[in-house]
């Protein structure tokens, strides 16, 4: 990677990130990051590089997020945490405490008005509101939510053992995986396949033919289009989800979790506007 350092106003390049000092605090230091889809601006106020503040930004150079963090590598926020419309309102706001919500998390509409205000303390939702444009509220409804299996895993099991059917395996488990898509209509495509002489291609493709419609990922009222790893343990004559089976979960969560990284909470990795 590139790395430009300020030393006393000088620039010296050793080599994609920008870092940056002002000549009378030699301590501070700015990252400038560059992604397909998002930029970001990290000023780190300590030597040690814990206690750092994230801007994220879109390519046209408009503020997304802004968030600091009491260690910035581990990813533990502290502070204040804010969202913000492309015209420059304020979206959302959230307060963080040793990387837990504390206090209150607010979202605004465009125009100013609230829009929802749930209060935390410690990580734990103490209370919650959603209102219409009027101000009164109405049913709360979580502000983002992961693309789900209608019924949700145990379900999506039932589904999947009623389409594999019974197995030849005994006592030892085997393994497979296979990614998919659930798109913003919540239909689902195939993302990846891993080749198993358990679970081949063309059954793979079958299931997902005939597999119901899933609730699609929604941020507020928006949505948008998820991956989910499906990791399966063949075992005794039957399939199992591998993060229903505690066996197997703990290995399975080391190497392919079952949600994809775009869903890492932001705004770590991903230019969505979500605080939490």
């Amino acid at each position: 990677m590139k790395n430009i350092f300020l030393f006393l106003g000088i620039w010296v390049v050793f080599g994609a990130d920008v870092l940056a000092s002002a000549p009378d605090s030699l301590w501070k230091k700015v990252v400038q990051r560059s992604f397909a889809d998002h930029d970001e601006e990290i000023t780190f106020h300590d030597k040690k590089k814990h206690f750092a503040t994230l801007r994220v930004f879109d390519k046209k150079g408009v503020l997304l997020t802004e968030t600091n963090f009491k260690n910035f590598t581990k990813g533990i926020r502290q502070g204040f945490a804010k969202g913000f419309y492309p015209n420059g309102q304020l979206y959302w706001s959230a307060d963080y405490k040793n990387g837990e919500l504390s206090g209150d998390f607010v979202v605004y509409r465009e125009d100013g008005s609230l829009k929802r205000r749930e209060v935390y303390w410690t990580g734990l939702r103490k209370e919650k509101h959603c209102y219409d444009k009027d101000g009164q509220e109405v049913p709360f409804f979580e502000f983002s939510q992961d693309a789900e299996f209608q019924g949700g895993d145990y379900a999506l099991q039932a589904y999947l053992r009623t389409k594999l059917g019974r197995n030849k395996v005994g006592s030892q488990a085997e393994l497979a995986s296979f990614a998919i898509t659930i798109q913003a209509d919540s239909t689902v495509t195939l993302k990846h396949y891993l080749p198993n002489s358990l679970l081949s291609l063309n059954k793979v493709v079958e299931l997902l033919k005939e597999m119901p419609k899933w609730l699609p990922a929604r941020e507020d009222e928006a949505v948008y289009e998820q991956e989910y790893v499906v990791n399966l343990v063949f075992q005794s004559g039957t399939v199992h989800l591998a993060h229903l089976t505690p066996n197997f979960a703990q290995a399975f969560r080391k190497n392919t979790p079952n949600r994809a990284a775009t869903i890492t909470p932001f705004p770590v990795t991903a230019p969505r506007r979500r605080p939490i």
